[in-house]
């Protein structure tokens, strides 16, 4: 396909989400303007947020208006469509309709957070991911992870000299784009959480020959850094704190839950931050918060808490503290209301509210990970047992999102580098290496 055929394909503005979650990369395309064709979700409660929120008739987030009527509207691998001979034919045939796939495989194998093994079989999915690049060749390809991703696996099962970033940008050049990545930090998109990542970014060689993608990623997202939080009224030079992010979800007055009867909840304070503001458009009328249940915690574990509140500075308890306390967790946060929260996991008992002495509740993780209050999630608040871990509970589906803040950023530097690309600007140029002359020349 020539560039000017890349081009009018990239101009389209239209994705295909791998890997999607219940739908936060999708919520921040869909508000910069992109336009969704199908998304692939393996998990059913994580499936059915998706599908409430984007795909039924009164869904609050209209998207995949366009979804093919081969594919299912329901959860699968991006194993079973791949494996599907009509499903690959039917993606090779979208060639010149889809301007960008973007993905998140799973990160557990890849986390300095976790075990860390390179044998991880969640690890290849990210190349299962390219091989559905392959089929499709959109314009742009962009791959979202842990910062652990960019590190070579040198003293685990799997051991390798090159980490898993290194690998993906070589596959992806092998395809003919111009690849590149860059570690961002979603505070600096009005995230009120310090979750750092890595983009690995494809971009179709023929559109510029020589790009430096990962260079040009990365001088266009600090652009729209300042420009995104500016028009969401969101600070500019410093981070959302916690107490903006979930001040009004904060009441003392305790009410039942309505979605779990047997549970408190507390109703809707007045916002006064312009980000909690921001993420209450749409709930006008709303009393309580949905997925705003509060766990119900024993007299030891609240004991902790309280003594945690009276004793401890914000931010990671240490370990001596918690096993002092009786708790066998090494891992717990006081939450500082002044300051970002770290990054958020799939475990909401991680992280102690700076006012009261209990976890944060699934809505609180969903502000803090930019999620507006009336996109809701469903399934099983969380999961133990033999299920936890294989099925993606509320909690989970929130902790494993790609925030929509970013996942904006993201669509809107697109839009730029297709603008530029568009205009035929000279973008950032791979440094050439310099010749090597022998005596004999």
């Amino acid at each position: 396909m020539s560039g000017h055929d890349l081009l009018k394909t990239a101009k389209k503005n239209i994705y295909i989400d791998a890997f999607a979650g219940c739908g936060g990369s999708s919520l921040g395309l869909r508000n910069s303007g992109w336009h969704g064709l199908f998304a692939i979700e393996k998990d059913p409660m994580a499936f059915e947020s998706l599908e409430m929120n984007f795909l039924r008739n009164d869904a609050p987030y209209p998207h995949f208006s366009e979804w093919p009527h081969w594919l299912p509207k329901e959860p699968m691998t991006i194993e079973n469509v791949l494996n599907n001979r009509k499903h690959r034919e039917k993606l090779s045939a979208l060639k010149g309709d889809v301007s960008m796939i973007i993905g998140g495989p799973p990160c557990q194998g890849f986390s300095v957070g976790g075990a860390r093994r390179g044998e991880d079989e969640r690890n290849q999915l990210v190349f299962t991911l390219i091989e559905l690049v392959s089929l499709v060749m959109p314009p742009f390809v962009v791959i979202e992870n842990v910062v652990g991703m960019t590190r070579p696996f040198v003293s685990r099962p799997g051991a390798s000299s090159e980490s898993v970033v290194e690998i993906t940008v070589k596959k992806l050049e092998d395809l003919g784009y111009s690849a590149g990545f860059v570690t961002v930090d979603a505070t600096n998109f009005g995230v009120p959480q310090t979750r750092k990542r890595v983009l690995i970014i494809g971009i179709k060689s023929e559109l510029q020959e020589n790009l430096d993608a990962g260079k040009l990623l990365d001088q266009t997202l600090k652009a729209v850094s300042i420009e995104q939080r500016e028009s969401l009224g969101l600070p500019t030079h410093r981070p959302v704190s916690i107490e903006e992010a979930i001040h009004d979800l904060s009441g003392s007055e305790k009410v039942v839950c309505p979605d779990s009867p047997k549970f408190d909840s507390a109703k809707y304070l007045a916002p006064e931050s312009n980000y909690a503001k921001l993420m209450r458009k749409g709930t006008e009328g709303d009393i309580i918060p949905n997925s705003h249940r509060f766990s119900k915690h024993g007299k030891r574990v609240k004991s902790l808490y309280i003594k945690a509140h009276a004793t401890q500075k914000p931010g990671r308890l240490s370990k001596s503290f918690l096993l002092e306390n009786g708790t066998k967790t090494n891992k717990k946060f006081l939450l500082d209301p002044e300051e970002p929260a770290s990054t958020l996991t799939t475990h909401p008992d991680e992280f102690i509210h700076y006012k009261y002495p209990r976890n944060i509740s699934v809505r609180e993780m969903a502000r803090i990970q930019s999620f507006p209050d009336d996109f809701w999630f469903y399934g099983r608040y969380t999961l133990n047992g033999d299920r936890r871990g294989l099925d993606v509970s509320r909690c989970a589906q929130v902790g494993n999102a790609i925030p929509p803040l970013l996942g904006q950023a993201i669509g809107t530097s697109l839009n730029k580098i297709i603008k530029r690309l568009e205009n035929d600007e000279k973008l950032p140029q791979k440094e050439k290496k310099p010749t090597q002359l022998s005596f004999l020349e």
